[in-house]
């Protein structure tokens, strides 16, 4: 039975410690709730609530929860590199899509992306 070891209500991030008496191993879990940040940006692509930033060159394209910047990063995309936009951008497309705050696509190359929480 798995039992919490951690929890931080800023961010939603939960661990959790299981022991397999069976097989002598121990397994610490990372999980964190993103069904807030899943309704709201589902609000504001539904809305348009983005779409007008994009006139002033910034577009908040994605709201990118922690647990998703730790798959990203695993997967060898530095958040907090400018040049990675591109690669940022192609993978919320294609793994992450719920994660757009805009039903529009992104077209042209001079995206920027504020990502407040990135870490390396």
């Amino acid at each position: 039975m798995s039992e919490i070891i951690d929890f931080d209500p800023v961010s939603g991030i939960s661990h959790w410690w299981d022991y397999d008496a069976q097989t002598d191993k121990a397994t610490i879990t990372t999980k964190q709730d993103v069904e807030p940040i899943l309704d709201w940006t589902k609000g504001a692509a539904n809305q348009g609530l983005t779409d007008g930033g994009i006139k002033e060159s910034f577009w908040l394209y994605a709201k990118i929860p922690t647990i998703y910047q730790v798959k990203m990063h695993q997967a060898g995309i530095k958040l907090n590199d400018p040049s990675a936009t591109k690669r940022i951008i192609q993978w919320v497309n294609e793994h992450a899509p719920h994660l757009k705050c805009t039903a529009k696509t992104h077209g042209g190359t001079k995206a920027k992306i504020y990502l407040p929480n990135a870490t390396d």
